[in-house]
């Protein structure tokens, strides 16, 4: 999954992981898939700056107010019936509602976009992955 655009430079930091999970949440549910997750694989113990922190994070504390309702009412068309159609349809959806808040989000729609061309592409597969339970089998 897509993290959403990281580094320096990008107005999110460290909103990334929260964007990825937010979108998994709204294609799983739609495709009525669960998702089971177990103990981290990597202890993160490294002290913080909080002033750091929220020089990164004032932008996400901004547009959360925004990012959590779009979510929270994010529906998907029928016909996408994989993860690959409900992220690119996500991604027009995210263009087309958030894009007013800020060009940063044209500039994220445009990228989830590319990483399915690119994952498609790297995969070389013509069935697409995780299909939704109907008849069709996933993968």
């Amino acid at each position: 999954m897509y993290f959403g655009l990281m580094g320096d430079g990008q107005p999110i930091g460290r909103y990334d992981d929260m964007w990825a999970g937010w979108c998994i949440k709204v294609i799983c549910d739609h495709l009525g898939l669960g998702v089971k997750t177990g103990l981290p694989y990597i202890w993160h113990s490294k002290a913080s700056n909080p002033f750091v922190n929220l020089k990164k994070e004032y932008k996400g504390i901004f547009w959360q107010e925004e990012i959590i309702p779009f979510f929270q009412s994010a529906t998907l068309p029928k016909d996408c019936t994989s993860v690959q159609k409900c992220y690119i349809e996500l991604s027009k959806q995210v263009k087309e509602k958030l894009g007013p808040v800020d060009p940063y989000f044209n500039k994220l729609g445009d990228a989830m976009v590319t990483w399915i061309e690119a994952w498609d592409e790297l995969n070389n597969s013509s069935e697409e992955v995780f299909s939704k339970p109907n008849g069709a089998a996933a993968k």
